[in-house]
Formats: structure tokens, sequence, C-alpha cells
């Protein structure tokens, strides 16, 4: 039974956290039934484990190539594996199981996933009635459970997160064959030349989207944020407005919607900003032989923003997410304040211990989670980070772009959740992209003395031309061309000004 995943990327944690990830020289059955019991407990809530029979480790690493499963032992491994799970596992609990060829050799992939009436105990050895006890783990390290620990996984058992809850208004049609193969294929999972071949039901249960009686089964949530052509139909928050602002006034915008899967959602989104609102931008400094690429907003910060609007929302919530892009600069009585930003807002704000304070200070040290499902299979094609890197990766690419560091909001009822970014400092107001090179600064006299009045502040045509005794239209004209030089309209007035590229004519002209 393939499993929905890609084994060379599991193998060497690439989509999933290593500490869910248990590698096992041999089979050693009790040693391995705890091990599925504790990752079945899952009491950190990180979404279960796997079991990865035949792989070797050292330090947590996996040694590569693997040791193997002997062919002869394959048959006889899955049937004590499904007796155990029957016989020494209280409740009982059946994980998927997979046979894999892997660089020359066979190993056996146990995909364990949450258990749904925790706690779960197993038997401490094969002996005639032997104790059963209740297993967890923590980070790598499988041990029985504490009195305390034990009520915890009780107080778990109470609760289902939302993306793993059943869903009854819908049934298994509304998941769209189509985009479960296109998944599975893009991550180059085994269960894709299956999934031709069987039911759409029979993918949906191997895949853990779907659950319920044979006779009644239906879509998990999960699977129709992930699988359902139009998930709004159940999920009025699953959507996404974006607005562009021309003024800050808010008087002349356009607005986009954005439907689908959340994965299509976040591609749809992100392919619109890269096309329509993200520019590069080289500029040579006259300080420095090397040219400086930077970009108005980085991609990669703002895909983790999207991402993480996505993902860490409420889909129990009406509200759609809103994305606000502010194109403008603020008039004010003696200059022009650059307002260009992105906002994003989701529903609702972050769940505890996070609040406004600590998102002030970029202090992300919770390991909360609204959907633990959905994260995984965004992880699954890379969208969403391993542990909670998604923060870490916005500031660090902010910062290595020469862009202001972003503002994370919440409001005391934390009833939404806002992300600024805001445009680099030296990007055109126009975002068109320009190169500068040396030889570009070789400007007339009267060329420069443009600039230099513009140097003080933005000016109209008019006034510029007063300062200058001799027709100065067609050094304006490629002052304007080559982008020394931009034009602002404000109302009905227009203002020239001095762009980077301008300014740093001037510094190497001197």
């Amino acid at each position: 039974m393939a499993l929905p995943i890609n084994i060379d990327d599991l193998i060497n944690a690439r989509t999933v956290e290593s500490v869910r990830i248990e590698f096992k020289r041999g089979w050693n059955p009790y040693d391995i039934l705890r091990t599925v019991c504790a990752f079945t407990n899952d009491i950190d809530e990180m979404g279960g484990g796997y079991v990865i029979v035949g792989v070797e480790e050292k330090d947590g690493t996996p040694i590569l190539p693997p040791y193997g499963v002997e062919p002869k032992e394959i048959d006889g491994i899955q049937r004590e594996f499904f007796k155990l799970c029957n016989d020494d596992i209280d409740p009982k609990n059946y994980p998927s199981i997979e046979v894999i060829e892997f660089q020359g050799k066979y190993i056996i992939a146990i995909w364990v996933t949450t258990g749904e009436q925790r706690p779960y105990s197993a038997s401490i050895s094969a002996a005639r009635g032997a104790k059963m006890a209740i297993y967890v783990r923590h980070g790598s390290i499988t041990k029985e459970a504490s009195k305390t620990q034990e009520r915890q996984l009780r107080e778990l058992a109470a609760f289902k997160h939302f993306d793993d809850r059943i869903n009854n208004k819908a049934s298994i049609d509304d998941l769209d064959l189509g985009l479960i193969q296109s998944y599975l294929q893009e991550i180059n999972s085994n269960l894709y030349a299956e999934s031709v071949k069987i039911p759409l039901v029979e993918i949906a249960t191997r895949m853990q989207i779907a659950r319920g009686s044979k006779e009644n089964i239906r879509p998990l949530n999960v699977g129709l944020l992930m699988f359902c052509r139009e998930p709004h139909r159940f999920f009025e928050g699953c959507k996404t407005n974006l607005i562009e602002f021309e003024d800050e006034s808010g008087v002349k915008y356009s607005e986009n919607i954005f439907t689908g899967p959340v994965h299509v959602q976040i591609r749809d989104i992100m392919s619109y900003l890269k096309s329509n609102i993200i520019k590069q931008h080289i500029k040579k400094p006259a300080t420095r032989p090397e040219s400086v690429v930077y970009y108005n907003y980085p991609y990669q910060a703002l895909e983790e923003v999207i991402v993480n609007a996505l993902y860490h929302r409420s889909y129990e919530e009406q509200r759609p997410n809103e994305i606000r892009i502010y194109k403008g600069f603020k008039k004010t009585i003696d200059r022009a304040e650059d307002k260009r930003r992105i906002e994003v807002r989701s529903y609702p704000g972050p769940l505890p211990p996070l609040d406004s304070q600590a998102l002030a200070g970029f202090s992300f040290n919770s390991r909360n989670y609204r959907n633990i499902k959905l994260g995984d299979w965004l992880k699954n094609i890379r969208l969403a980070e391993k542990y909670a890197t998604g923060v870490p990766t916005i500031l660090k690419t902010l910062s290595d772009n020469g862009s202001p560091p972003p503002l994370f909001w919440t409001d005391d009822l934390k009833s939404e959740f806002l992300v600024t970014i805001k445009t680099h400092e030296d990007a055109p107001y126009n975002n068109e992209i320009y190169i500068v090179e040396p030889e570009q600064f070789q400007l007339k006299n009267i060329q420069q003395q443009i600039l230099e009045l513009l140097v003080k502040g933005p000016l109209k045509l008019k006034m510029i031309k007063s300062k200058f005794n001799e027709d100065i239209s067609k050094d304006m004209e490629f002052l304007i061309k080559n982008n020394y030089v931009g034009v602002r309209k404000s109302f009905f007035t227009r203002l020239l000004f001095i762009s980077q590229k301008g300014i740093d004519a001037l510094k190497s002209s001197f």
C-alpha cells in the first residue's frame, strides 16, 4: 500500500521534521510497537510520525545506502505487524505500511497518524499476559507516560483539530480526483501510479483525507481544503481578496478575488504578485565596483507571509483573508511620505501564548497549530516550513534585501492578525526595472544642475525651467527617459523628483 509521500524527501527529513522519523536497522517488533504507540498518542501534537525499517541511523541521521530488509522476510514482517496492531495495542490501531525499493534495497515505511481514541497502550514484551503501558514521545525519545501525561492525553482526546474533523455536509464526490493525482505526481509518490487503478474512495482513505464507516465515508475538512475545486462552498473564509490602492485615500483601487484549494490559492496569489507587483532593481553605487540587486518586495518574504496567512488561519471563521497593496505617497504640508506597503490580514489572531507584545519583539516560540494536517500537506510540496521557521525566513529575507523589518500586529482580543511589509526605500516610484552602469553617469553640466535642484526636493517643471535662461526641454526628456528623474502625480500637480539613480550619478560626477 503506497503512502502519499516522497520517500527520499522523508528519509532525508526535507518535508517532515526529523523528530517525527524513527529509523530501525532491522525488525524488532516490540521496540517498533512502542514507537508506533507513542506516535499514535502524539502528546506534542506534531501530527504523528514515521518508522523506517531497514535504515540505520547515527545521531538521528540516516546512514545511506540503507541496510535493507531481506525480501524473503517482508511478508512475514507485514503479517506480524498487523497482528501486533490488532492484539498488542489498545485500542486497536492500524497504521499504513509500504514496502519500497530504495537505493537498491528493500525498506519498510510505516505511517502513523494521531489516534482518535487516546491514550493508547502497547504490550511491553511478547510474553503471554505482558503488561500494557502508555508510551509517549518527546523529541526523539520514546518512554512510558507519567500519570500527568496520561491525563493530558485524555484531555487531548476530547478535542479534535478542525482540519482533522469529518465534514458531514460534504460527500466523497466533492473531492477532485484530478487535484489528488496532480498532487501525488508533484511529490513523486508511488501512490500516483496506483491512483489510476483504484476508486476515489480508496485513494481518499489511504491518504487519510476521508473517514467513516464503510457505508458512510466522508471527507475530512483538510481533504476539502486541499482537494476540492471550490472549498469556499464549505468554508466561507477559504478565499483571498486582493485590493490595490493607487493612493493612500483609497478612492482609486482595483480588486481581485482568489479561490480554490489552499495550495492553489497560494500559488495563484504569488504568480500575480510576481507578475504585477514584485520588481527587481539594480544600482551601481559610487563607492563600490559591484552592482547591487534588490527588490521592492522580496518574493520569498511575501511567500512566507501568504503561506502563513492561509495555513494558520481558522477555517471556522467566515471572513476571507485580505491583501492590501498601497502604491502611493501620503502628501503632508512639507513633503510626500512614502506609504508603499503590502498588508496581509487573516482571521483570527494567533494562538496563545503569542500576543501583541511577543509579535512586536519577533518572539515566535509557540508550537501551537490550528491546522496540523493541512501543514503536513503544504510541507510535502515545500510551501510550508518545518520547525516553525517561516517568520525567521521572513526576517532574514527582508534584511538580506535591505528592506525595512516587517510589522506583526494583533488586537487585544486576537480577532485578527496583520502583517505589513514595506517597500524597499530605494525602489523607484514608477516601479520600473533599471540598471545603472558607470558610463551612464556622463551628464552635461546643465543636466547635473537640474539634478542638484531636485536634490533639495520635488519641483514642478515650470519652477525648474524658471531657473535657466535656455531651453532645457531636451535635457529634461533625457533625464526622465533614463530614470535619473521620476515623475509623481499628486492630484492635478505633476512633480519631478530625483531618483536613486540620479543621486548616484551626482555622487560619481564630482
